[in-house]
């Protein structure tokens, strides 16, 4: 599927959290939080004055961010993608 997200909108994918280390199982995140990878950016954030700020995060990107109610789902051949704003995002992992 090709998105084209407008303005400060980002598709993100979520990566499998590795719930296991060795042979301990790690319980699932309370909080919601998930992480992703950042497939497409818009152009950036419209401002009142007309002007577009550039985002901060590239495509590649592997973020960590809340699932809560502003964020949209879409599912498609069993790959669920989120449409997030810039300011959803937690933190970029370097």
């Amino acid at each position: 599927m090709n998105f084209l997200p407008l303005y400060d909108k980002i598709v993100v994918v979520k990566l499998d959290e590795e719930n296991k280390i060795g042979s301990i199982y790690i319980p699932k995140n309370e909080n919601n939080i998930l992480k992703g990878k950042i497939l497409k950016i818009g152009c950036g954030k419209l401002l009142e004055n007309g002007d577009i700020k550039p985002l901060i995060v590239n495509i590649g990107d592997i973020i960590i961010f809340k699932d809560n109610y502003n964020i949209e789902k879409y599912k498609v051949n069993n790959i669920e993608y989120f449409f997030l704003k810039e300011i959803d995002i937690i933190s970029i992992i370097k």
